[in-house]
């Protein structure tokens, strides 16, 4: 694949809900975008498709970010295609969600491994090369208000969500000042997940009112994906080790 001299994005879990929107927002901005996926290759080929639509400049890289090798590889094909990784949004994630007493070890296991161990791994493979190249980079942490404040039949999620925020202040001090690190916390935000998740097609009215929003309605992905670009912007420059909420006034922290 020829190299295109330009800043290089990877987004984990990059092919649907906020990941997806982080993708297209990334590649309307000119970044080359690689997107992530683990078994959904249907979601991440028609975010890779709406990229090429659009002109922009994109390519899909399957790989379970809990396992280091396939991890290492991922980074390398990135490399290979790209020359570098400028910036590394770390968003891929999944639930598993039962009452504490009923949990599995295996359950907790994954999920941690999934939404922190990944993060992990991938951030300490891309900041090895953003540093090797002398890359003026940055990742963002896609954590959760759950991380916060916790909630029921969730333990492993939370858990994991909230070891990536304490994670994300541990690296902003160690990488930086070349590579800054900050942490964006969605809320209650409308993908196909949450949607089937909650009934929202039926049950909307009821969520809203038994979280007490004070927008009074979900979160848009590509207003996730905006907050992300900000951070990404010049604009943004002296900001390092913070976590950004974004959940229309749910938690006030």
């Amino acid at each position: 694949m020829m190299k295109i001299n330009k800043k290089t994005a990877l987004v984990t879990g990059g092919g649907k809900g906020i990941g997806r929107a982080i993708s297209l927002k990334l590649a309307s901005l000119g970044y080359n975008v690689a997107i992530n996926y683990l078994s959904d290759s249907k979601s991440a080929e028609a975010t890779l498709e709406d990229i090429n639509t659009n002109e922009g400049t994109a390519m899909l890289v399957p790989a379970d970010v809990s396992n280091s090798q396939e991890v290492v590889e991922m980074v390398k094909l990135v490399d290979a295609a790209y020359g570098g990784v400028d910036v590394l949004v770390n968003n891929a994630g999944i639930n598993i969600d039962k009452p504490f007493l009923d949990m599995t070890e295996e359950e907790w296991d994954r999920v941690v491994d999934t939404n922190l161990k990944g993060a992990f791994l991938v951030s300490r493979e891309v900041s090895r090369l953003m540093k090797a190249k002398h890359l003026q980079g940055n990742i963002i942490n896609i954590a959760a208000t759950t991380g916060i404040g916790g909630r029921k039949n969730g333990v492993n999620y939370c858990a994991s969500k909230a070891g990536l925020l304490v994670m994300t202040r541990c690296l902003a001090s160690e990488l930086a000042p070349n590579i800054r690190v900050n942490s964006v916390i969605p809320g209650f935000t409308r993908t196909e997940e949450t949607i089937k998740r909650f009934d929202l097609e039926t049950q909307e009215e009821y969520e809203l009112s038994k979280r007490q929003i004070p927008l009074n309605r979900l979160g848009k992905p590509e207003e996730v994906a905006a907050l992300v670009a900000f951070i990404l912007s010049e604009e943004a420059a002296y900001i390092n080790g913070q976590k950004f909420i974004i959940d229309g006034g749910e938690y006030m922290v």
